[in-house]
């Protein structure tokens, strides 16, 4: 049975810069193992490797870190890099990069790492990036886990080459032993392409989370402003893994709170609920501006509260609605493919051959009718 892409890297590896490569990938793969030194210099290299591209990385800091400029590469050859400035540089969120300084994710887009191609580094065939503080390391950040986002997250191209049965319609032929190979996967050179029918499932996924208003893959979102409310609130998406962080407005700056139960503020992910753990205090303005009698405007405390959390579900442990994002994506990649590139009129349907159209046409139902059973309530 077909399974969604992992969400754990193929390999995380600590390099010198010279020849030796430490392997970290067991324990970046789970919070709960032992938090581990990266950039304990400026030669030394962090590496990340995917089986499949992936456009993000986020990183469970344990320990923060005080570096230097960053320098992000991504691999283009066998043994060459291409220099690039991942998608954060460019956000501006807090006025700087991330820096391995706390919790966060990094992103490498389409377009920012235009030539990625797999290599074999320590023996691993994989996609990678990797990224070292060239400038200064004042002090080295520890890691707790490392999370990906493939880009095809929801299913694979294996996926849904093998849902189409196009093992011998996209198979290669050996002139001079005369031996014809079943093909296994979409290439470079196949119509459509890797690249192409990527794309596909990347547009598949964006529908699915948009039609359902859920999310199977994770996603990061930056200082989500909210109104305070003493009986908790909850955040905007749905699904929600861990919430990274919370400021209150206190009519000067943004004052970060602590996490926990005996601290500031706890998340219940059961309910989704973020609720304050104890009262602290807050402006006399912003008690004014709640008030009965001025329900209306809020000037510079109206949502004085704004957070920072990851969501999205893994499509591998969802064991109810996990299995169906992973067929309805391959069924969504598989109407673009037949109307976009040519097969024949017909396909394979079970024993018999059935018309192109009247596939499509079949696909498209069951896609209408499992994404309106998936849809989530909401509550205006």
């Amino acid at each position: 049975m077909a399974t969604s892409a992992s969400q754990s890297f193929t390999a995380v590896f600590d390099f010198d810069g010279s020849s030796t490569y430490v392997d970290r990938t067991k324990e970046a793969r789970t919070r709960a193992g032992t938090s581990f030194t990266i950039f304990s210099a400026t030669s030394k290299y962090l590496y990340l490797g995917h089986e499949e591209k992936f456009d993000m990385a986020f990183f469970d800091i344990d320990t923060a870190g005080d570096l230097g400029a960053l320098t992000w590469e991504y691999s283009s050859g066998a043994s060459s890099w291409t220099e690039f400035a991942p998608a954060y540089d460019r956000m501006d969120v807090d006025g700087a990069a991330y820096g391995f300084d706390k919790d966060g994710a990094e992103f490498f887009l389409d377009n920012l790492v235009t030539t990625w191609v797999s290599a074999t580094h320590n023996s691993v065939a994989a996609y990678y990036i990797r990224v070292r503080s060239a400038t200064s390391v004042s002090a080295s950040p520890t890691v707790k886990s490392i999370e990906v986002r493939p880009r095809a997250s929801y299913c694979t191209t294996q996926d849904v080459f093998r849902f189409m049965q196009l093992d011998y319609v996209l198979s290669s032929y050996n002139s001079s032993t005369g031996v014809t190979t079943a093909g296994t996967d979409f290439t470079a050179t196949t119509v459509p392409s890797k690249d192409t029918v990527e794309k596909y499932i990347q547009a598949a996924q964006s529908n699915i989370d948009y039609r359902t208003r859920k999310s199977w893959r994770p996603n990061l979102v930056l200082e989500e402003d909210h109104n305070f409310n003493i009986f908790g609130f909850k955040p905007d998406k749905k699904n929600v893994s861990r919430v990274l962080s919370m400021e209150v407005w206190d009519g000067a700056t943004y004052e970060t709170k602590v996490s926990g139960r005996n601290k500031d503020y706890f998340f219940v992910p059961d309910t989704g609920m973020i609720h304050f753990s104890r009262f602290f205090f807050l402006p006399a303005r912003f008690a004014s501006m709640n008030s009965p009698s001025a329900r209306f405007g809020g000037g510079e405390f109206l949502t004085p509260i704004r957070i920072s959390y990851v969501y999205g579900k893994n499509p591998n442990e969802d064991a109810r609605e996990g299995p169906m994002v992973t067929e309805l994506t391959k069924k969504i990649a598989a109407v673009e493919i037949l109307r976009n590139s040519d097969f024949g009129e017909t396909l394979i349907g079970g024993s018999d051959r059935v018309g192109m159209a009247q596939k499509v046409d079949q696909y498209q139902r069951e896609i209408e009718d499992v994404l309106e059973m998936m849809r989530a309530f909401e509550v205006f």
